[in-house]
């Protein structure tokens, strides 16, 4: 008899549960089918961060050595990637160091955005935790300009940011690269890192 009063209450109380799992399994089925990574990707890691913590640890272990086996990952691991900014160090004295971090952000999001379909970048986005960015300071525009062209003659994708309505060069943002890919263009060149 007792349990015929708690049903009623229960009965809500478990749909609800399961109506909020069923519409984000949903979301994260329609993101996949519209190829849109980043939510995919950020429904995941949060799925994924339930799952462990609903789980023990020993079940949580089995269980991304076996999702871990079964997907297949890129050749060099995600960690592996880094975008490179260059930011003009001539403009902090003027504008200061709040605003050039601004500029970073924009060079940065800039550059993910507008190559967000190429290979590299979607592997460098499965690591959200594990990004890595290098940040350089460039002299003065005629620097950066020459990164610009040497960027180009390794075919090495990026995005100038130009700062409107004043027009001003920035700072450029790489897409996700390897070291390999770019270890050259950064010796004698007329920039450091920024520290």
């Amino acid at each position: 008899v007792r349990h015929m009063e708690i049903l009623p209450i229960l009965v809500p109380v478990l749909l609800a549960r399961f109506s909020m799992l069923l519409v984000r399994w949903c979301s994260f089925a329609a993101a996949l089918t519209c190829n849109d990574v980043r939510l995919a990707t950020r429904r995941r890691h949060r799925i994924h961060a339930m799952t462990v913590k609903m789980s023990s640890s020993a079940s949580s272990s089995s269980a991304d050595q076996q999702q871990s086996s079964s997907s297949p990952s890129p050749s060099p691991s995600p960690t592996s990637y880094a975008q490179h900014i260059v930011l003009r160090g001539d403009l902090v004295e003027t504008w200061g160091a709040g605003p050039m971090m601004t500029q970073a952000a924009h060079c940065s999001v800039a550059a993910i955005e507008i190559y967000r379909h190429l290979p590299q970048t979607q592997a460098y986005l499965e690591e959200l935790d594990s990004m890595r960015k290098v940040t350089w300071k460039a002299k003065n525009e005629g620097w950066l300009e020459k990164i610009a062209a040497r960027l180009d003659d390794a075919d090495i994708e990026y995005k100038m940011w130009i700062e409107q309505p004043e027009n001003i060069k920035v700072g450029l943002a790489t897409r996700p690269v390897l070291r390999e890919e770019t270890e050259t263009i950064w010796k004698g060149n007329g920039i450091k890192m920024w520290r």
